[in-house]
């Protein structure tokens, strides 16, 4: 089994034991993993005891053996949905784009950025492009808004504990209280404003997208320049913002 380089040795050793776990058919007890991998018994129980509290690997009650836990499995499904919305969403956005005429875009959360996945460019001749697969902080923009908004609330605080609110605009809210407050109002209305708040003269209005499971997957954005996109205007956007997320939604199953 190739070692990784670089990799803290705690670590490695914890990929090793779920990698011994995947090829093994039926469930290996501590003795077996550590003849398997030339690793000592209170080494193997320590990281199994780890996996074992993220639901990574479950224990059998009877053998007291360990084999691979539908975390694993969750992880799998979530990583192959994220691909497969790409393709579900298309169509969606160039509906969007085509009814708005403004720019719509396909995002998803990783930690505390967002990453534009997809974009559909609307009819006007000042168009808001961006690269696929750029980043955007999460705390100001609409679609990092409308993901935080639905996260379970331990989620979030990680994430605002960890990483500084930094302000782009003068409008970027930077006071963790007054984002929360603004998150559980994004949260009843179902869809979220960034009002020139991570640029100066772009609006964007973002939804929701939700898997299966009823967790928050990813966020469908209207974007335009601040000066088409209209404080006024933006309630009717936001209707069919929400309208074009739930239908993804349910195309991906959820209910």
């Amino acid at each position: 089994m190739k070692r990784i380089k670089n990799a803290p040795q705690t670590v490695e050793k914890a990929l090793r034991v779920l990698d011994a776990l995947a090829e093994e058919r039926g469930p290996l007890g501590v003795s077996e993993l550590s003849q398997r991998l030339d690793i000592s018994n209170s080494t193997i129980y320590r990281i199994l005891q780890a996996l074992l509290n993220r639901r990574y690997i479950n224990q059998d009650s009877v053998t007291n053996k360990y084999h691979l836990g539908y975390k694993i499995l969750e992880l799998g499904s979530t990583v192959l949905m994220q691909i497969e919305l790409r393709d579900i969403a298309r169509d969606h956005l160039e509906k969007l784009a085509k009814d708005t005429s403004e720019t719509t875009r396909l995002a998803i959360m990783d930690e505390n950025e967002i990453i534009y996945v997809d974009q559909v460019e609307g009819k006007d001749h000042i168009r808001l492009h961006l690269q696929i697969g750029s980043r955007s902080p999460a705390h100001c923009t609409a679609a990092g808004k409308s993901i935080l908004a639905f996260l379970e609330d331990n989620e979030v605080d990680a994430i605002l504990s960890k990483h500084k609110l930094k302000s782009f605009t003068p409008k970027t809210i930077t006071n963790i209280d007054k984002l929360r407050d603004q998150l559980r109002r994004i949260k009843i209305q179902g869809y979220a404003l960034n009002d020139e708040e991570y640029r100066e003269m772009v609006r964007a209005v973002g939804s929701p997208i939700f898997d299966f499971n009823m967790k928050v997957l990813g966020s469908v954005v209207v974007v335009a320049p601040s000066f088409r996109l209209k404080l006024s205007s933006v309630p009717e956007i936001a209707k069919q913002v929400k309208r074009i997320a739930l239908s993804i939604s349910r195309q991906i199953g959820y209910r």
